[in-house]
Formats: C-alpha cells, sequence, structure tokens
C-alpha cells in the first residue's frame, strides 16, 4: 500500500513543495488515503482527505426533492479550485448502491456539477482503486485474489511501459481514417488532427492505454460491444450502437435497454462519440466489472460516448462520459486498420 501511494504522489501527480492536494475516497479507501497523506506532507505540500460515503450518495439520491437535485454546491467548488493536485480513491462497499436510483436524477446532477469535473481535469489528477470486498465480488475472485490482482496491474514499471505506448501514439497522431472490423461490426471514423494520449498512469492508475478523440461527425457504421458496460450499478449486456452522420441513430442491449437510452439523450454530446481508445496492458487478464482496469485490457477498444477530453483536442462536449468496450481476437481475423494498415504489423510489440 505504500508503494501504491508513493506512485500516486511521485510519478501520477509529481507532488511537490507547496501543493494543495485534495484527497478524496469513498467508503474503504482510507488506509490508502491515510499512505497517501503521510506521502504528500513528507513533501512539503498540504493534503485534506475529504469522504463521499456510498450511503450518503445513494441517500441524496433517493431523498432530495426534485428541484434542489441541480443546486450547485459552491463550498466544494472553491475547495476544488483552491487545489493544485486532486487524488481519487475508488473504494466502495457497495457497488449496486445506485440501482435503485432513477438515471434521470443522476444525469441531471452531473449536468449540474459539470464546472466541477472541468476544473479537476484542467489540474495535476489521479484515479485509483483501493480493493474492497465488494469489488472482489463483481470480479468474482476472493479478496486475496482481487488485491493480488489490482496491485499486480498498479505496481510495475511505468516508465518503461510509457516507452511502449508512445509507439502506438505516433501510429494515431499520424492517422486519418480509423476502420474497426469484428464480429457485428464494421465502424469508420476520422481521427484527423487529434491528438492521442498515452495513459501511462498519470491520470489513471493503473494506467494502460492510448486514447484519443474521433471527429464526432465523421463516425459511421456499427459496433457491438462483447462486454457488459457497467453504470450506476447495473450492467448493460450486448450494446450494439449504430452510426450515421456521427450520431447514434440506433442503440439496443439485451439487458437495461433503456438505460442505455436514457443516457444516451442526456444532451446533444451523449448522441456522439467522445473517446476511441486502445487497451495495452497485459497484466489486466480478465474481465472485473470495473472500467479503471477493464478498459486497458489487453487486445481490446473501447469508445466512450459524450464528453471528448481537451487534451486530444476533442469538440464534443456533454455531462456524459461513458466507455463501452469490445475485445478484439487478431488471430481471428479482427482488426483495427490506421489508414488501411493492421494495427497488429504497425506495433506489434503491443499486440504479440
Amino acid at each position: 500500500m505504500t508503494s501504491h501511494a508513493k506512485i500516486l504522489v511521485d510519478y501520477s501527480t509529481s507532488v511537490r513543495e507547496g501543493d494543495m492536494v485534495l484527497i478524496t475516497v469513498e467508503d474503504q479507501g482510507f488506509d490508502l488515503a491515510c499512505e497517501v497523506y503521510k506521502e504528500v506532507s513528507k513533501r512539503g505540500a498540504s493534503p485534506l482527505i475529504v469522504a463521499f460515503p456510498s450511503e450518503a450518495t445513494r441517500g441524496f439520491y433517493m431523498e432530495t426533492p426534485e428541484e434542489y437535485i441541480t443546486v450547485f454546491p459552491k463550498h466544494y467548488y472553491e475547495l476544488v479550485k483552491a487545489s493544485d493536485v486532486s487524488i481519487r480513491i475508488l473504494s466502495s462497499s457497495n457497488t449496486k448502491a445506485l440501482s435503485s436510483v432513477d438515471p434521470k436524477r443522476i444525469s441531471k446532477r452531473a449536468l449540474a456539477t459539470k464546472a466541477i469535473t472541468d476544473v479537476i481535469l484542467k489540474k495535476r489528477w489521479c484515479v485509483t482503486l483501493h480493493p474492497t470486498q465488494a469489488y472482489a465480488q463483481e470480479a468474482e475472485m476472493s479478496l486475496k485474489e482481487y488485491q493480488d490482482f489490482v496491485y499486480r496491474s498498479v505496481l510495475v514499471d511505468w516508465e518503461k511501459e510509457s516507452i511502449k505506448m508512445k509507439r502506438l501514439k505516433e501510429v494515431m497522431d499520424r492517422t486519418d481514417e480509423v476502420r474497426i472490423v469484428g464480429e457485428k461490426t464494421d465502424l469508420r471514423m476520422s481521427i484527423k488532427g487529434m491528438k492521442a494520449v498515452v495513459d501511462d498512469a498519470k491520470n489513471n492508475l493503473p494506467g494502460g492505454e492510448v486514447f484519443t478523440a474521433p471527429i464526432p461527425e465523421s463516425v459511421e457504421g456499427e459496433v457491438y460491444f462483447d462486454l457488459p458496460a457497467v453504470k450506476y450499478g447495473k450492467e448493460v449486456t450486448d450494446v450494439r450502437l449504430r452510426f450515421k452522420g456521427g450520431e447514434i441513430v440506433e442503440a439496443t442491449a439485451s439487458k437495461n435497454q433503456d438505460l442505455l437510452r436514457k443516457i444516451i439523450e442526456t444532451d446533444e454530446g451523449s448522441r456522439r462519440l467522445g473517446e476511441f481508445g486502445i487497451g495495452t496492458n497485459k497484466g489486466i487478464d480478465r474481465f472485473t466489472k470495473h472500467i479503471l482496469f477493464d478498459e486497458k485490457m489487453g487486445n481490446t477498444f473501447h469508445l466512450a460516448i459524450g464528453r471528448a477530453y481537451e487534451e486530444c483536442g476533442g469538440k464534443n462536449y456533454s455531462a456524459i462520459h461513458w466507455d463501452f468496450i469490445k475485445t478484439m481476437n487478431y488471430e481471428r481475423g479482427e482488426m483495427i486498420f490506421f489508414d488501411g494498415e493492421r494495427i497488429t504489423e504497425l506495433v506489434p510489440e503491443l499486440f504479440k
């Protein structure tokens, strides 16, 4: 746990003397939060821990009258603005805490507090996870197995991994058209002029993806995601999206289709793609129902509807950012093409 904290403080967010560091935690991550607190203090920075218990969050959505859902939390906004670094520790004791909440209320709250998210993303920030029994159960592992899985994914030589991922970034930066061909999938998009970003554990720990922003109106075709997408504690399975002129014109799922469609209707940007990313972390070798790990699995790609990241040059604005993941069997002929060239030939060291 100490090694985890040191990576967060020294590598991921580069905490230095005089920094104001905000550490947010959920239910069971206080051991890691305290380690981060100590490491931050050693470096002459000022740490502060703020808790967001999952039961309190559920209570807010269940009990708050409709007219107050959109009240802006000015006090928290000022705290975020005053912070130089934000470290978020996911550590829920109940991954289903929001299952009974109307997703429209959650979407409205997300819209109302978008300014806070925008401020955080402009600073040094990192999201990580502390293993809990709830996450282990979701991943169908014992707690010990899950702890080993998490730390195996986190405690790696990120500088070495970064070198490999930067080779994929170079390919994506010079690419115009991306084509993805696979099971029930034939999708085209342009990423011309966009900037690919290497997620080498600077903003997410673990890291292990290279992502960019599609030109929203360029997306055409259909895509099928074989892995479930989890949102608000609910699984949306067998998602199929069809795009025309960059907009989702058809969205189906075998489970929780209504949730899928409601979130797509959040705002204008949620009908378009905001992210195209490729997983490169071969240490993440199984699906765990947690996006922090799953989107980084080797031999996968993911697409996110909604908000595009500004560092990619993206212009799609939304209160939503929701990832969907598809595995790719390159040996069976499924393929990602960059301007007609196979990804397995362009960056073979990542896809052996």
